[in-house]
């Protein structure tokens, strides 16, 4: 019988001083499960945008959270996860362009809402828009992409995405 080992490994702590950690501590640094905890990194701004309920000032500060999470989240996924997908495979090439296309989507509700504040008509919906497009996405990447980063790269491959992630995101 084998025993599994999880490794400890230092993650870095965020500005809010939250620490982003694999979704499966027996993972390590995956890519694909770091990716995943970057979904689950923006849902949390998301509840605490929910949580403000009509507070100006904390939906405020919850909206500059999910920019500052949403715009790590595009940039790893630009820079790192879309190029090792292509570099593996040629078969994804049109949910790459898709998903692409709904971070461009993201980028623009995000540069809507920077010039907006809460008390503006059509600001709660414009993040609820935000929060619906961004849920879209991540359940996009977590059934079709992470499978086939899984599927495509051997552990140490994953490892070191993983750690390229976590590099980017500290």
């Amino acid at each position: 019988m084998t025993e599994a080992h999880a490794t400890t490994i230092p993650f870095p702590r965020q500005r809010d001083g939250s620490v982003l950690v694999p979704v499966d501590v027996d993972a390590a640094v995956d890519g694909a499960r770091m990716l995943v905890a970057l979904h689950e990194r923006v849902e949390r701004q998301f509840d605490a945008y929910e949580a403000a309920e009509g507070g100006h000032a904390a939906q405020h500060q919850a909206v500059g959270a999910i920019t500052r999470a949403l715009a790590t989240h595009v940039a790893v996924e630009d820079e790192l996860l879309y190029p090792t997908v292509r570099a593996h495979t040629g078969r994804h090439d049109g949910e790459v362009a898709r998903q692409l296309q709904q971070d461009h989507l993201l980028d623009l509700l995000l540069v809507e809402l920077g010039g907006m504040v809460p008390s503006d008509r059509g600001y709660d919906a414009k993040v609820r828009v935000l929060m619906q497009v961004f849920r879209q996405h991540a359940r996009d990447a977590e059934q079709l992409l992470v499978p086939e980063l899984r599927r495509r790269l051997g552990p140490a491959e994953r490892e070191l995405l993983g750690q390229r992630l976590l590099e980017r995101v500290g």
